[in-house]
C-alpha cells in the first residue's frame, strides 16, 4: 500500500480510486468518499477534483439518504432523502482498463499482514482469503477467520479498515473452533466453497488438508 501510494501521489489517491474502479456504477459525493475510504474530507475532495478535472470521474445527481437530528423529545433522528450531487467513475476514460488490472491485482491487496492485524483480537486457529483476494468475485466469502475469544467489535472494526484500503465490501464470517469443526465435517457449503476454489491459507493451526476441487 506505501509503495502504490508514493507511486500514485498518496494512500488517498489509491484508495479513492479503488474505490470508484471497484465500484463503476457507485455514485458517491465527498462526504460518502471520505467515511469510504477513511480519510479526510479536505483530502477526498482535492482527489476529486483532481480526478474530475484528467476525465476519471463524472459529475452526476443522485438521491441521499440524510439523517436529521432529533428533536428535544426524540432520542432519534429521522432519514430524509435529499437531491445530491455526487461523482461516478468516467467508464470512458481511456486507462480505467490499465488501472483496473493494476490496482486491483490481488497480489496488490494486502493479506500477508493480517496475522499482525489480527493481534490482540483472540486466539486465531484459522485464516483463509478466497473471493475477492484471489480475483473470484462469484465467492459468498472473502475471508474466513476460526478462533477462540474472538473480539467481534476490533474485527469488524479492522475488516472496514481493509475495505477503505480495497474499495470493496469483504464478506467474511467468524466462527469459533468447535463451530467450524461441526461446519467442515457436515460439508457446510458456505465454508467448503471456500476451500473447494482458489483460496489461501494464511493460518492453519487445525491442520486442514483440504485440496482445492475446482478452478
Amino acid at each position: 500500500m506505501k509503495e502504490i501510494g508514493k507511486l500514485m501521489g498518496s494512500d488517498a489517491r489509491v484508495k479513492i480510486l479503488r474505490l470508484f474502479l471497484f465500484n463503476e456504477e457507485l455514485v458517491c459525493d465527498a462526504d460518502m468518499v471520505a467515511d469510504k475510504s477513511r480519510t479526510t474530507l479536505a483530502k477526498a475532495r482535492n482527489e476529486i477534483k483532481m480526478l474530475e478535472s484528467i476525465g476519471f470521474l463524472k459529475k452526476k445527481q443522485f438521491t441521499k439518504e440524510v439523517l436529521l437530528k432529533p428533536l428535544k423529545k426524540q432520542k432519534d433522528g429521522r432519514a430524509v432523502k435529499k437531491k445530491a450531487t455526487g461523482w461516478q467513475l468516467e467508464k470512458k476514460f481511456p486507462l480505467v482498463a490499465p488501472m483496473q488490472k493494476l490496482l486491483l491485482d490481488p497480489e496488490l491487496i494486502p493479506t500477508k499482514d493480517l496475522p499482525e492485524r489480527l493481534k490482540g483480537m483472540g486466539s486465531i486457529k484459522l485464516l483463509a482469503v478466497s473471493g475477492l483476494f484471489k480475483s473470484d468475485h462469484d465467492r459468498k466469502l472473502d475471508l474466513l477467520i476460526v478462533g477462540e475469544k474472538l473480539h467481534k467489535t476490533k474485527l469488524e472494526k479492522m475488516v472496514r479498515i481493509l475495505e477503505s484500503e480495497i474499495g470493496k465490501e469483504i464478506r467474511y464470517a467468524l466462527f469459533d473452533t468447535e463451530e467450524f469443526k461441526y461446519r467442515y465435517e457436515m460439508y457446510d457449503h458456505l465454508i467448503h466453497e471456500v476451500f473447494d476454489y482458489a483460496h489461501d491459507m494464511i493460518v492453519n493451526k487445525l491442520g486442514i488438508a483440504h485440496k482445492q476441487r475446482r478452478i
